[in-house]
């Protein structure tokens, strides 16, 4: 696999072009979420796209990151404004 370079949150993150967005995200901080009752740190849930607990924005359109594979240029927005699906 060849390295890319992606924004994360607007900071450049090398990383393996085709990994899984989570893979990313867990490696940079396992407990990158917050859950939506108690506001406690979370990581990913379900890795396969049924739980919607790891959208995130992806270059201006809510995605699943366990669903979205790291591409050279790719932007990732991690934060979660009310109005996500």
């Amino acid at each position: 696999m060849s390295e890319v370079e992606i924004l994360l949150d607007g900071a450049p993150v090398t990383c393996a072009e085709g990994l899984p967005l989570t893979e990313v995200l867990m490696a940079r901080a396992p407990f990158w979420r917050q859950s939506p009752r108690q506001g406690a740190p979370r990581g990913m849930f379900c890795g396969m796209g049924l739980c919607f607990e790891c959208v995130v924005v992806v270059d201006g359109a809510w995605s699943r990151a366990c669903l979205e594979r790291t591409r050279a240029g790719m932007s990732v927005r991690t934060d979660q404004p009310e109005d996500r699906p």
